[in-house]
């Protein structure tokens, strides 16, 4: 009898013990799943700078539509943050000609979602970060959690939506990478064409950081640090609006 009380205690004890952590886990999963309807597909409409007024009437009579796209994810009601390179119009001379472009040529970009074009708002260059206004996005927009000090090998899970298609990336966090003079995360994860802006969280669905490149030698991912995604949007709530 003695012995049959103790197996209760003990059982008691287990469920006390791992109910919190399985909660805690179902919990993460669940804010991992709503961010997903937070990511976006941004088209992009690349122009030339320069052009002619024929060739402008040509382009809107053709009226050829998007020939880029990107990731962005909601981070308020309306606003939508992303990489800089995506909305700056500076493309490698690779991709300027798959485009019909020659490198020479100097582009601007207009940035769409779902039909409706976004507006620039604020931008960090160094980080290569910009932050988005979309008329008619997803209102009442939690704003995400940010993680301020990831750690080496911790899991992560990259949201990507290029072309409108969803794509779930899972890696780890590599260490820190330095760029131009800019600290990056690294991260062995998968990476692709339209990757750009994507969303990259931890196991507690904060936002570790924003999908910037890829190190093709290196097979490595650079994140734009969360803290600095976080910063940006700070600054932007911070400053008095018209």
């Amino acid at each position: 009898m003695e012995r049959k009380t103790w197996s209760i205690v003990l059982i008691a004890a287990l469920v006390c013990i791992l109910a919190p952590k399985s909660a805690g886990k179902e919990s993460a999963a669940q804010t991992l799943k709503a961010q997903e309807r937070y990511t976006l597909s941004l088209e992009l409409e690349f122009t030339r700078k320069s052009r002619r007024p024929l060739q402008r009437a040509v382009e809107f009579l053709l009226d050829a539509g998007p020939n880029g796209y990107a990731t962005g994810f909601l981070v308020g009601d309306g606003l939508v943050m992303t990489a800089y390179h995506v909305v700056s119009g500076d493309l490698s001379d690779s991709k300027k000609i798959i485009l019909g472009f020659s490198p020479s040529d100097q582009l601007e970009v207009k940035v769409y979602v779902k039909g409706r074009q976004a507006t620039l708002l604020k931008v960090d260059k160094d980080a290569d970060l910009a932050l988005l206004s979309v008329e008619g996005s997803n209102k009442h927009t939690r704003v995400p959690a940010f993680q301020t000090s990831p750690s080496n090998n911790e899991k992560l899970l990259l949201i990507a939506r290029p072309n409108g298609d969803k794509i779930i990336s899972h890696g780890v966090l590599h260490g820190l990478y330095t760029f131009r003079g800019m600290e990056y995360w690294s991260a062995k994860i998968e990476g692709r064409d339209g990757y750009s802006g994507s969303p990259v969280y931890n196991e507690k669905a904060e936002v570790v950081g924003i999908f910037s490149g890829y190190d093709w030698s290196q097979r490595l991912a650079l994140i734009s640090p969360g803290t600095r995604a976080q910063k940006l949007l700070e600054d932007y709530n911070a400053d008095p609006k018209p």
